[in-house]
C-alpha cells in the first residue's frame, strides 16, 4: 500500500518536473539559437585562418621531413665530392706534352 503511495507521488512529482524541464527549455531556446549562430559565425570566420595555419604546419613538416631525410646524406656525398677531386686532380698529366 505505501509503495503504491510512494509510486503515485514519485510518479506526479516526476511529470512536474517534465513539464518544468519543458517550459524551460523553449523559454531558453532562443538563447541557444543566438548561440549555435555565434559558434557558426565564428567558426566561417576561423575556418580560412585554421586553414592557413595548417597549410604553413604541413609545409614546415614537409622541410623537416626533407630535411630529415636528406642530412644523413651529406657525409656521403661529401665524401663522393672528394674522390671526385682528387680522381680530377690526379688525372691530370704532371708534365704538359710537348708541342708539336
Amino acid at each position: 500500500m505505501i509503495g503504491a503511495v510512494l509510486m503515485g507521488i514519485a510518479l506526479v512529482l516526476g511529470l512536474i518536473a517534465a513539464v518544468f524541464h519543458v517550459v524551460f527549455w523553449l523559454a531558453f531556446l532562443p538563447f541557444r539559437i543566438v548561440g549555435v549562430v555565434f559558434r557558426l559565425a565564428f567558426g566561417v570566420l576561423l575556418l580560412p585562418i585554421l586553414a592557413i595555419v595548417g597549410i604553413v604546419v604541413l609545409l614546415g613538416l614537409g622541410i623537416a621531413a626533407i630535411f630529415a631525410v636528406l642530412l644523413p646524406l651529406v657525409p656521403v656525398v661529401l665524401a663522393v665530392l672528394v674522390v671526385w677531386g682528387l680522381a680530377k686532380l690526379l688525372a691530370r698529366p704532371a708534365v704538359a706534352p710537348p708541342r708539336a
